[in-house]
C-alpha cells in the first residue's frame, strides 16, 4: 500500500497558513469577489450571493467594506 507524506527536508506548513479567517475577512474577501466579477456589492446582493445573515452583514459590513477597499487593486495602463 501506498502512503503519501511531506519528504523530511519539505517545510512543514506554518500555523499561520492554516488559521482560520475571520468572519470580516471572509465577508471583505466575499465583497471582492463579488465586485470583480461585475455584482454590485450591496446588502441585499451580498445575503443573496453568500451564507451571511443579514445581522452580520449589518454589524460587520462597514469594516468588511473597508478591508475590502483596501485590498482592491486597480491597474490603469
Amino acid at each position: 500500500m501506498l502512503t503519501y507524506a511531506l519528504h523530511e527536508t519539505m517545510p512543514k506548513p506554518s500555523d499561520a497558513a492554516l488559521a482560520k479567517k475571520t468572519l470580516v475577512e471572509s465577508m471583505a474577501d466575499k465583497m471582492l469577489e463579488m465586485a470583480m466579477n461585475g455584482i454590485a456589492v450591496t446588502a441585499d446582493s451580498l445575503a443573496e450571493h453568500s451564507s451571511f445573515t443579514r445581522a452580520q452583514i449589518s454589524s460587520h459590513g462597514p469594516d468588511a467594506a473597508d478591508i475590502a477597499k483596501s485590498r482592491e487593486v486597480r491597474r490603469v495602463a
